[in-house]
């Protein structure tokens, strides 16, 4: 058997060992890789065809991974059957995962919607500014232009209305609006202190009669009304209960 010179060896040694690191997914080293694309031309052809054949192969291998991988997920060639084969000695490519700034896994959390409760708020908030927006502009209005009343002497033969004993504008306002005057309001509490009142004595004599009938057994418990004649039926019968 011949052997080849010392520099054939070397380049062989230095080629097997870029095919070996191709094979195993890690490109070599640039100075290597670029002695090794320098150096094959010089190789046998003999030698040239199965190292070519090789790296061809190791670089279909790698494209057709890098394809699966990016066209129909990293699990698909597991599906099919052939991922073991395709990706078998390949370190997998980690990519970063990004959390948005809150340094934790984010998780799909299932909890009660919470639609109803933001409409309810939003629609609270919305009817009280509705109406607090122009009381707080009406109660401003009214302090600025017109004020708090001042204390006078009542002049001679003037009776001042209830709602003039109030000092703010608004409570003068609601007083003459909603509220009647007291001169009213004592005649109403005198009103209903007479019906109790009699109402107390009907109770009274409800009471006396009552005693007055149980003690000389006067009552209407005995007496019954009788029937008018004019209703009474003279025409003949066929029995006599008929």
């Amino acid at each position: 058997m011949t052997s080849l010179p010392s520099f054939y060896v070397d380049r062989m040694e230095k080629t097997e060992r870029g095919s070996a690191l191709t094979q195993h997914g890690h490109l070599p080293p640039s100075s290597w890789f670029v002695n090794w694309l320098f150096r094959l031309p010089l190789l046998p052809p003999v030698c040239q065809l199965p190292v070519v054949a090789m790296a061809a192969m190791s670089l279909l291998q790698r494209v057709s991974v890098t394809a699966v991988a990016a066209l129909s997920g990293r699990r698909l060639g597991t599906r099919l059957g052939f991922g073991g084969f395709l990706t078998r000695g390949f370190p997998k490519t980690v990519a970063p995962v990004r959390h948005s700034g809150d340094h934790g896994k984010r998780l799909f959390i299932i909890k009660p919607s919470a639609f109803y409760d933001k409409r309810f708020l939003s629609l609270m908030k919305f009817y009280i500014l509705l109406t607090g927006i122009p009381v707080a502009i009406g109660i401003t209005l009214v302090n600025i232009f017109i004020g708090e009343a001042e204390l006078a002497e009542i002049p001679e033969g003037y009776i001042p209305e209830h709602w003039e004993y109030f000092k703010h504008p608004i409570s003068r306002w609601i007083a003459r609006t909603f509220f009647d005057s007291p001169e009213k309001n004592y005649e109403k509490t005198m009103a209903i202190l007479q019906v109790e009142a009699e109402k107390a004595d009907l109770r009274l004599q409800e009471l006396e009669v009552r005693r007055l009938m149980r003690a000389r057994g006067d009552g209407p418990w005995y007496q019954y009304p009788t029937v008018d004649k004019a209703l009474i039926d003279y025409s003949p019968k066929a029995t006599p209960d008929n």
